[in-house]
């Protein structure tokens, strides 16, 4: 099989998939909608004001987040199996073929469908709250923030494929567990550098983010400006390709 890509095999490979997996993802899907409506309308009914625009942008990525990395990692963590992985591997297609399937069903289709399902749950519970008399606004689903939020979700996506095919046990955790460390270490020497830099007693700083301290009984935060956040962006978009293509190739090592 010399060809790298196919569309036709890549078709029929698609739609194999999906003859084979259908029926959990449609549960998966009904599970979704199930907490986010019983959860949302349970938590409304409970905490007075908990879904305000901003609380549900939040909510949204947390879920996003949590929902993407585990349905990734269920899609990808067979071939970090070397046993569970020969019956994905010897199958008449190309590892490109492979790794596109499981990212597009993973990323592009999870996403929308997410977001539908998110929407119409929000929908449901934002009904609920007009009938007790109590009226939220519902947040914006197309602009710049929530394409900030996309963008993170691409890094977590990639990452989470990545440890998926590295791993062979326990893929999940190791990742999980791989990259809060690293986030741990990151806030941390990006804290002493900021101290060192500033001189003064800086709060706890993430990576790219704004530096806070206090002087003479005063806040201060020195922040990036909106173009320099485009800057940043830029930065994902490339840790992520890195991560989708390291992913890859890692898979390809174990087809060879």
């Amino acid at each position: 099989m010399n060809e790298s890509f196919s569309f036709g095999r890549f078709v029929k490979l698609f739609v194999k998939h999906t003859m084979d997996h259908y029926r959990s993802y449609l549960m998966s899907i009904a599970v979704i909608v199930g907490v986010l409506i019983l959860g949302g309308s349970f938590f409304a009914y409970m905490i007075t004001g908990l879904i305000d625009p901003g609380a549900q942008v939040v909510l949204f990525f947390f879920l996003l987040a949590l929902a993407g990395t585990i349905f990734t990692s269920t899609i990808f963590g067979d071939l970090g199996d070397k046993k569970k992985s020969i019956p994905a591997l010897l199958l008449p297609a190309t590892t490109l073929e492979k790794f596109l399937v499981g990212w597009l069903y993973s990323y592009i289709l999870f996403m929308v469908i997410f977001t539908i399902m998110y929407y119409f749950a929000l929908t449901a519970v934002i009904y609920f709250q007009a009938m007790r008399g109590s009226r939220e606004q519902m947040m914006v689903f197309l602009n710049y923030k929530m394409f900030i939020l996309y963008l993170l979700f691409s890094l977590l996506h990639s990452i989470t494929i990545f440890g998926a095919i590295f791993f062979e046990k326990l893929h999940f955790i190791k990742t999980a567990f791989c990259f809060f460390i690293a986030v741990g270490l990151a806030i941390l020497f990006n804290t002493f550098w900021a101290k060192a830099l500033t001189g003064k007693d800086v709060a706890p700083m993430i990576p790219f983010s704004f530096i806070a301290f206090r002087e003479d009984n005063h806040s201060y935060v020195v922040g990036l400006k909106d173009d320099q956040i485009a800057w940043v962006m830029w930065v994902v978009v490339i840790m992520t390709i890195c991560f989708w293509g390291a992913a890859y190739f890692r898979l390809k090592e174990k087809r060879v």
